[in-house]
């Protein structure tokens, strides 16, 4: 089906994205692609649609579709090659949705079967109400998690022969997920279909496919059976890949009781939040101290981002009060002064669509400095200048864009702009979700550094329960819009009493666990 001959893509500069690499996926193959942000992945898995990245350009090589070199063919013959053969999901769900187009519109544009019922059980396959109120909702009025199992049914009602996954878990809380992930597999064992899945989701790749590709700098350092190249790496950079993984049942071992709690810095009691005619928090209540730690579990739709909204004020709650330090704040951002503002500060999911595209990195940090804190310009630029090398990122970067970042370091800038307004607390919204493992790994030390130096208070909303048995001191957990589990994260996630959070605990299976099932 597809047959990638010594492809090599550069940037303007020449420096190569990817390099020479090969690759063949023949009918029903399921091929997996890991590796680092900036490992060339996303390249990768552009160039199979017969697309290139602004700024970078084909300097060898051939991508062939079903015969035809997709690289080269005219817009008519890949739109054509694209109908026929491929279904492709980019990383950010939105980005393939109309948002003007209600639900139900956006399955029957690409369906081959486009009657009632088929409508209702392309979204029951992945987990969505098939309900006629729900399917006139827009892609706007759903959760991120609803948002990418919609993009998911969308792509499947085409009827593809062979899926292009470009990180398709991202964002999915475990028992999600877990569904996506069956009914992929179902998918493809039952019509045939062809996997090219991209992720740094590694116990994803070990149930996903059959072989292995290990990405680092654009080239291929190892590949091979899944099993055996989780099993047994041989290459060291596929062996620091696997280390960089939090696996919930070691972390929970090595997971040792904090020191005592310093002062209660944010509070939050009867919160209780409307959608619509839709109930999302009910009466929900929690406590942060400084320099602590504090998750917030639960499946997709639950309400943890409308919590961190309300927190912050974004978002108007119909009952209930915030308070930071000991007073009460108002209800929406508009009515807190600025230096109540400032110290609340949320570090999005997404830190591409979170910056300004035209603006370089060190004046958005900058920009910030000087409104919140009332800087002079030159006193602005030191401070913008400390608050980058606070979170690893060089003199050299200020003057770049966006675009021109790796995702983990876009993350930093996220880190670096909400600290440059002198927060007491982060609102941390799946802030690893869009990283492979070892990036991920490194932001959240640099999150438990500020923690340590600074005292600054987290609010981590997170699906992977590794990460929160590693960073985290307490948990929370969320159902239906309700507090159902609290406390200690050996308690909660080691002895967990909830059936949601058993069944999150349950869907935590780690790398090794997977890797030995796949075939």
């Amino acid at each position: 089906m597809i047959e990638i001959r010594g492809l090599r893509i550069a940037d303007t500069t020449g420096r190569p994205v990817l390099r020479d690499l090969t690759l063949t996926v023949g009918d029903g193959d399921r091929i997996g692609v890991v590796g680092e942000s900036g490992a060339g992945k996303t390249t990768l898995a552009l160039a199979l649609v017969g697309a290139v990245r602004p700024g970078l350009r084909v300097v060898a090589g051939q991508v062939l579709v079903d015969g035809e070199d997709v690289l080269r063919a005219g817009p008519a013959e890949v739109r054509r090659v694209r109908r026929r053969a491929l279904g492709y999901l980019p990383q950010d769900p939105p980005s393939a949705l109309t948002p003007t187009l209600r639900i139900r519109r956006q399955l029957r544009e690409l369906a081959t079967d486009r009657t009632e019922a088929a409508v209702a059980t392309r979204l029951a396959e992945v987990g969505l109400p098939g309900d006629a109120a729900f399917q006139r909702r827009y892609p706007h009025q759903l959760s991120g998690g609803q948002q990418q199992r919609l993009a998911l049914a969308r792509l499947m009602s085409g009827d593809p022969r062979v899926l292009i996954l470009d990180e398709p878990t991202t964002g999915l809380d475990g028992l999600v997920r877990e569904q996506v992930l069956s009914q992929l597999r179902h998918l493809a064992d039952r019509r045939g279909v062809g996997l090219v899945f991209i992720t740094h989701d590694l116990a994803a790749a070990a149930r996903m496919t059959d072989h292995l590709v290990v990405l680092h700098d654009g080239e291929v350092v190892e590949q091979g059976p899944t099993a055996e190249v989780l099993g047994h790496p041989r290459a060291a950079y596929t062996r620091r890949l696997l280390a960089a993984v939090a696996d919930l049942r070691t972390e929970l071992d090595r997971w040792a009781a904090p020191p005592p709690p310093g002062p209660v810095v944010l509070e939050v009691t009867g919160l209780t939040a409307v959608r619509g005619r839709r109930v999302v928090l009910d009466d929900v209540s929690l406590r942060l101290h400084a320099g602590e730690s504090l998750a917030l579990l639960g499946t997709s739709g639950c309400g943890k981002t409308t919590l961190a909204q309300s927190v912050t004020g974004a978002l108007r709650p119909q009952a209930g009060r915030v308070t930071l330090g000991g007073r009460t704040l108002a209800a929406t951002l508009r009515r807190r002064p600025v230096a109540e503002r400032r110290r609340i500060q949320l570090v999005p999911q997404d830190s591409t669509g979170s910056l300004n595209p035209r603006r370089p990195v060190g004046a958005a940090i900058g920009r910030v400095v000087r409104r919140a804190r009332g800087l002079t310009a030159g006193e602005a630029a030191a401070e913008t200048r400390r608050l980058m090398g606070l979170v690893g990122l060089g003199e050299e970067l200020a003057d770049r864009l966006p675009r021109e970042l790796s995702g983990g370091q876009r993350q930093r800038v996220a880190i670096a702009r909400a600290l440059a307004a002198g927060a007491d607390v982060l609102i941390c919204d799946e802030v690893t979700s869009n990283l492979d493992a070892q990036v991920g790994a490194a932001v959240l030390r640099l999150l438990d550094s500020l923690r340590t130096e600074l005292g600054v208070a987290l609010l981590m909303v997170t699906h992977d329960l590794g990460v929160v048995a590693r960073h985290a001191e307490r948990v929370v957990v969320l159902s239906g819009g309700r507090v159902v589990d609290d406390g200690p994260v050996d308690d909660v996630l080691g002895t967990p009493r909830h059936e949601v959070t058993r069944a999150l605990v349950a869907a935590a299976t780690p790398v090794a666990d997977r890797s030995g099932s796949v075939g």
